[in-house]
């Protein structure tokens, strides 16, 4: 872990500190404050806050606006904030967590934590997850974000670590690697699960958003840390050409070598067999309704944790008694005429052609989809959304998602394209009570794009919202 040395800087200049934060609303007397300058304000204008609030002192990375505060409250100028502001959140926050493992991608992340989680936990190995869920051990998840700010990620490492666990595994968005998050952290298995447009709003292009996930691999990697690439990824030449010192690195390229590669899989009534090579050693697994995109999701867990060199003898077992992911292709149940019901996160076009793709191999008698995009976010993937939706499903619904600030009858438009094909509700409850109506036996129901979530934001406003909750209460009376 790399050690602060702006801090020992402060320190070594009489001023004590107890903490860190670059936000004022939570700011206590006596921490450093960091100004860092976000998308929708600039921690330079709430210097004069921090100074009220009895700041010991103030990091900077511009000198602007700050003449009338530098001769009440010490004022330290670095190159960057943000990296220094997590290189100091690491170096207060101490652990001793000796695997860490980091997982990107545009789709794949939650599940393959989660499952490393679950493969070493029936191994007996005590392991903790930090993501979309939230902290699997800690049970929170305050800030809704897939990788939390570099101070709460410290906090929870280190409250980890008092738990005498010593095995995590951390999703790594692409804003959280862009925004230098995880600075004064090295992960010693680095995994990349695949990659497709998602997050353009913020990157602006599909190179800046892989540049980004690089930088997982390039900056925050131990020295003998190993590499898992799914090579089954869109942009997988690109990927590559934006890692440093890739041939001195140890990298497994699930199926494109013969350490890591699906051999054959059969589709059964009830269970999925799988014949697969794992570190050069052959399993023949077995799981139990289990997507294929989750089970490849389990099987790059699987490598993760051989290639911490653990024994993975008795996988067979572990595969079979596999569960799924919230949110993530989860069966909600049974229409009263035979109709079957899934909830799925897929929010990307990747994510929601291949969930639909796997429905598809089912064959079922139709499909019905209930979907919308969410608002103030990259608006170009809706319209291919649409495209979709139109060729894989036999009934659309378009509703809201979460439209935040944005006009929601906009956001919808803008999937529909003039299109005749779909149906539109905008009231969420209404067009799953819409699709549930439309199931008959042998069909499906899909109702994507929320997944785990428990509430829609709608016009700034967060109100109660379970897909899956609602979809079984609505099963009941429809």
């Amino acid at each position: 872990m790399t050690q602060s040395l702006l801090l020992k800087k402060i320190h070594s200049d009489g001023i004590k500190f107890n903490g860190v934060s670059s936000d004022t609303r939570t700011l206590v007397k006596g921490n450093l404050f960091f100004a860092i300058k976000g998308n929708n304000s600039d921690g330079l204008n709430y210097i004069d806050h921090a100074y009220r609030k009895d700041a010991s002192a103030v990091v900077i990375s511009n000198r602007k606006k700050i003449s009338n505060i530098s001769e009440r409250l010490p004022i330290y100028i670095v190159k960057d904030v943000r990296k220094e502001f997590a290189i100091a959140a690491f170096s207060i926050n101490k652990n001793n967590i000796t695997h860490k493992i980091g997982v990107t991608g545009t789709n794949g992340k939650t599940s393959v934590t989660f499952y490393i989680n679950y493969i070493l936990d029936k191994i007996n190995i005590k392991s903790a997850t930090i993501g979309t869920l939230g902290n699997s051990v800690l049970k929170k998840n305050k800030s809704n974000l897939t990788t939390p700010s570099s101070l709460d990620l410290a906090r929870q490492l280190s409250a980890i670590h008092r738990k005498k666990i010593n095995h995590v595994s951390i999703e790594a968005s692409s804003h959280g690697l862009h925004q230098k998050r995880f600075c004064g952290l090295q992960f010693n298995v680095g995994i990349l699960t695949n990659i497709s447009r998602d997050h353009l709003d913020y990157h602006k292009t599909m190179d800046n958003y892989i540049s980004s996930k690089a930088k997982l691999f390039n900056d925050y990697l131990s020295q003998d840390a190993k590499i898992i690439i799914n090579s089954e990824t869109k942009y997988l030449a690109q990927f590559l050409k934006k890692i440093k010192n890739l041939k001195s690195k140890e990298v497994i390229l699930f199926q494109k070598n013969n350490d890591f590669k699906l051999l054959k899989i059969n589709f059964r009534k009830d269970e999925v067999n799988v014949s697969v090579i794992i570190s050069r050693k052959k399993f023949n697994l077995v799981f139990s309704s289990l997507p294929l995109f989750q089970i490849k999701n389990f099987l790059i867990a699987a490598s993760a944790v051989s290639f911490m060199g653990y024994n993975l003898a008795n996988l067979s077992t572990i595969s079979k008694k596999c569960p799924n992911v919230s949110g993530r292709m989860e069966y909600v149940g049974l229409s009263k005429k035979g109709g079957k019901v899934y909830v799925d996160f897929a929010h990307t076009p990747d994510a929601l052609l291949n969930v639909l793709k796997e429905i598809k191999q089912t064959n079922p008698s139709k499909i019905i989809l209930i979907f919308g995009c969410g608002g103030d976010r990259d608006k170009g993937k809706r319209s291919k959304m649409g495209v979709i939706a139109k060729k894989y499903a036999d009934i659309v619904i378009v509703t809201d998602d979460n439209p935040r600030y944005e006009d929601a009858s906009k956001i919808r438009k803008e999937i529909i394209q003039n299109s005749n094909f779909f149906v539109e509700i905008s009231n969420r409850k209404k067009a799953i009570e819409h699709g549930i109506s439309k199931l008959e036996k042998k069909s499906v129901l899909l109702i994507a794009g929320k997944g785990h979530e428990k509430n829609q934001i709608i016009k700034g406003k967060i109100y109660n919202f379970d897909d899956v909750a609602v979809a079984k209460k609505l099963m009941k009376q429809t």
